[in-house]
């Protein structure tokens, strides 16, 4: 009997509910809301993490365009991928932006070219000669052609961030990329005697982090729970080993560097 009493008195609540729907304090009568969580299209990107702490540095690119997060965030796991192949930088940028533009191979392969002869950071406006229009717009509005540019660009533009250079003649030099937790910063010491280099990498991390070193199969690793600094090192390398320096912040992705020495 009590269960039938109460299935009645839900019943009989949800049916006048339904007709008269409860108001919020501010409310004088029913309003109908759009749904106030913030929904990008570029989340329903399969794989595509929007809240990378590594976004803060893409989005300083020097591009005469900002690109959109998830075009950003797609450029840079692609770049990660072929940082360390053996490609021509011209198949390596072809093949980092095709998944943004399906079955144009060879339009990406005329706009690499141009791409590759046009300087780096120094105007873009050969490249604006040479296709029309202007850059100066909003990506999503910029023709197919300019999309592809500048893909090829920010891919260019990841493909060097990611690629550290180091040489007995420089035996230091200091990196940073921006991140929503705080700049991450590492300087490479790298020094050669005897034939044998030793590669060693000062990190400052903004948070809980994890720092490994690989190169010859071997890997020097440090980590940490909170903000610190952490070395690494590796040594009695040839000194044409390329290593590579992977850093881990929080639960986010890992950031993949290469670093390449130069005699």
């Amino acid at each position: 009997m009590q269960d039938r009493f109460y299935a009645l008195l839900k019943q009989r609540l949800q049916s006048e509910i339904q007709l008269n729907p409860p108001l919020f304090p501010w409310e004088q009568s029913v309003a109908e809301y759009q749904d106030d969580v913030l929904v990008n299209d570029a989340m329903a990107v399969p794989g595509i993490d929007l809240r990378s702490l590594w976004l803060a540095q893409l989005r300083r690119l020097s591009l005469p365009v900002t690109l959109p997060d998830h075009v950003l965030v797609q450029l840079l796991n692609k770049c990660q991928n072929l940082a360390n192949t053996q490609l021509r930088e011209g198949a390596k940028l072809v093949q980092a932006v095709e998944a943004l533009f399906p079955g144009e191979s060879l339009t990406l392969n005329q706009m690499a070219g141009l791409v590759m002869v046009s300087p780096a950071r120094s105007g873009y406006s050969n490249l604006q000669e040479k296709l029309g229009g202007d850059f100066s717009i909003d990506y999503d509005e910029a023709m197919p052609t300019q999309q592809m540019v500048l893909s090829l660009l920010a891919a260019r533009e990841i493909f060097n961030a990611l690629s550290i250079n180091v040489s007995p003649s420089q035996p230091t030099a200091r990196y940073e990329w921006a991140t929503d937790a705080g700049a991450l910063v590492f300087q490479t010491n790298y020094h050669v005697v005897d034939g044998n280099a030793t590669l060693r990498i000062d990190g400052t991390l903004p948070c809980g982090s994890h720092l490994e070193l690989r190169g010859a199969g071997r890997r020097s690793l440090a980590e940490s729970v909170d903000a610190a600094q952490l070395s690494v090192e590796l040594t009695d390398l040839d000194p044409t080993q390329t290593c590579v320096l992977e850093v881990q912040l929080g639960q986010d992705d890992a950031l993949v560097f290469t670093i390449q020495p130069k005699s």
